[in-house]
């Protein structure tokens, strides 16, 4: 293990070294109005031009993709097999000047050809739209219906499960903001209902899921002041509630749940070569302490990153993170408590030829039980814009939970070719 955890740093110390090696001067950038990512600059002879349909463009997508998983069901034993992923999704977008509203569906299909067990498809449908009223104040909403699959290696999966856990989501929210000048102020909330299918156990049988079932609202409210050019400083207040259709789950605990944040932060821009979002504050999510069966509170620091540096006209370089509250079923436990940062850069070897590799780490604690998990991961690739209809994704993925929980630790290394169409 402590070989494996050197090793996987490998990718980000490879990114620093593209860096030093082959980047240009930061300098020169420093010149430029305003700095675009590698991913997000315009390329007019490989980007999809879409199909103009009246006031709307219609963007349609087709990945292809083969990859050898050498833990495709994330155990201490690993089982190899090979699988194809097929993706097709559509995005139809509004092309007017004032207001916008989108239309999207996707679909990811996983065949395995030994593991026909984990063979599924998840899928999603929904829209996005923003009403523009007056100058400074906008109206957002949107909603989507979906099925989904947990990962195999969530705490919620029980070790004799033959498939992973599904469930359907549905999700609506709404939001209005009002920034004319300098202040600005948003008020909105959400709704999410979340209902999980019997998951199947090897040898027959399957385990019931329904405890699982849940309605999720959420409401917030955040205020904006831009004290500087570049620089605006905000304070946000969430608020949610989580209600489970069953009193008792499966371990007899009740899980229903309030919860609240509160945090403040900046919007800045140091320079041409440095932008982002900082936040801080406090997180709280309260359960019923008057029952039986005691699940403890998770509480603490709040935190929140997402950092754009544009190192030199090559290369950019992506550092996120945030702290999450998950609900699970395990006995005795409340939360999965995830801390997690993510660094990731972006390399232009050519035009037409993008480098790129990520390092990422979760910190898991399971509140209420003596269970920590730790999942580093890492991965490195290359994509190959061939024209405006095709590109090609090459990478190599490596990821690992190391975990106090006997029996619990994997490693797993993946290779991916993806061939991706679209007009």
């Amino acid at each position: 293990m402590v070989g494996s955890r050197v090793w996987i740093s490998l990718p980000p110390l490879m990114a620093v070294g593209m860096l030093l090696s082959f980047g240009r001067s930061a300098f020169a950038q420093s010149e430029q109005s305003e700095a675009l990512g590698v991913m997000d600059r315009p390329r007019p002879e490989y980007d999809a031009k879409g199909i103009p349909l009246g006031g709307f463009r219609l963007f349609p997508t087709l990945d292809l993709a083969a990859a050898y998983d050498d833990n495709v069901r994330r155990l201490e034993t690993g089982e190899a097999d090979w699988y194809f992923l097929e993706t097709p999704a559509a995005r139809l977008q509004s092309q007017w000047g004032r207001h916008f509203l989108e239309f999207y569906a996707g679909a990811n299909n996983y065949n395995y050809t030994k593991a026909t067990s984990l063979n599924l498809t998840d899928w999603d449908a929904g829209s996005d739209g923003r009403l523009d009223v007056i100058q400074g104040a906008s109206i957002s909403s949107g909603g989507s219906y979906g099925e989904y699959h947990e990962p195999l290696y969530s705490p919620n999966t029980e070790g004799n499960q033959a498939s992973p856990n599904r469930y359907q989501k549905s999700m609506a929210n709404v939001t209005g903001t009002y920034a004319p000048d300098r202040v600005g102020i948003s008020l909105g909330g959400q709704f999410q209902r979340v209902s999980y299918d019997n998951a199947p156990l090897i040898g027959g049988g399957s385990i019931d899921n329904a405890d699982r079932d849940e309605d999720e609202y959420e409401g917030y409210l955040s205020g904006t002041y831009k004290f500087s050019p570049g620089y605006t400083a905000f304070v946000k207040f969430d608020y949610d509630t989580r209600h489970f259709d069953e009193f008792f789950d499966r371990t007899g605990a009740h899980r229903d749940s309030i919860g609240y944040r509160v945090t403040g932060g900046l919007n800045l821009q140091l320079s041409h070569l440095l932008t982002g979002e900082i936040s801080a504050g406090y997180l709280e999510q309260h359960y019923d302490q008057h029952q039986a069966i005691y699940l403890p509170n998770a509480a603490g620091l709040d935190f929140g990153a997402q950092l754009d540096w544009y190192a030199t006209d090559l290369m950019t370089v992506h550092l996120s993170g945030g702290r999450y509250i998950s609900d699970v079923v395990l006995a005795g436990a409340s939360a999965s408590d995830d801390k997690v940062v993510k660094l990731n850069a972006d390399y232009e070897i050519l035009p037409n030829l993008i480098g790129q590799a990520y390092f990422s780490y979760d910190s898991s604690s399971l509140r209420g039980i003596s269970r920590t998990d730790n999942y580093p991961s890492a991965g490195i690739g290359t994509r190959y814009l061939m024209n405006e209809y095709l590109s090609a994704n090459l990478m190599y993925n490596y990821s690992e939970r190391a975990s106090n929980f006997p029996g619990a630790d994997y490693t797993d290394n993946t290779l991916s070719l993806t061939v991706t169409g679209h007009i």
